[in-house]
């Protein structure tokens, strides 16, 4: 059985890219669990989850895959050195990596998408200043795929990030 570590901010994470991706990945066998830097996190929309661990109590070499959920919280991990080693470790191993929405934005603020391909919320227009400047590659894809990472763009976009997520999962 695949095991996906999904990180949910404490507040404000976008309820369908938490929703969609777990129910899509449980629906094939896989086992998703929850950390975070608390033990409640809540949505946009209302979704209240109690994570099953926090941050600093997980490592790579427990699961498969990383799923960062996207939404105006997940920016808080911006400055989180937890939260930054854990992604860079699933990322050095080979793992899969992915983040949907605002989420990308972390891994392009760690340096994880150095010459890499990759796809954001653009709600602001700033994605593509901010990736020129981390040395990244803005599709305005839905979906993208490079290597072992993948980043969406928001709700919209979840069912084809769990999708292409579980792809290199597997």
């Amino acid at each position: 059985m695949k095991k996906i570590l999904m990180i949910l901010a404490p507040d404000k994470f976008r309820d369908e890219e938490y929703d969609i991706p777990r129910k899509f990945w449980e629906s094939r066998g896989a086992g998703a669990i929850t950390a975070s830097t608390t033990t409640k996190s809540r949505g946009v929309l209302g979704t209240r989850v109690r994570t099953d661990f926090l941050l600093d109590e997980m490592s790579a070499e427990m699961f498969d895959g990383i799923f960062f959920v996207g939404g105006a919280g997940s920016l808080d991990f911006l400055e989180n050195e937890e939260a930054k080693e854990l992604a860079l470790d699933f990322v050095n191993s080979g793992k899969a990596s992915g983040a949907i929405c605002a989420a990308p934005r972390l891994f392009l603020h760690w340096g994880i998408l150095k010459n890499k391909k990759f796809t954001a919320w653009n709600g602001d227009e700033k994605i593509s200043e901010l990736a020129k400047s981390a040395g990244a590659i803005f599709t305005d894809e839905n979906a993208t795929t490079d290597g072992k990472i993948v980043t969406a763009n928001g709700p919209e976009s979840a069912a084809e990030c769990a999708e292409k997520f579980w792809e290199i999962l597997k």
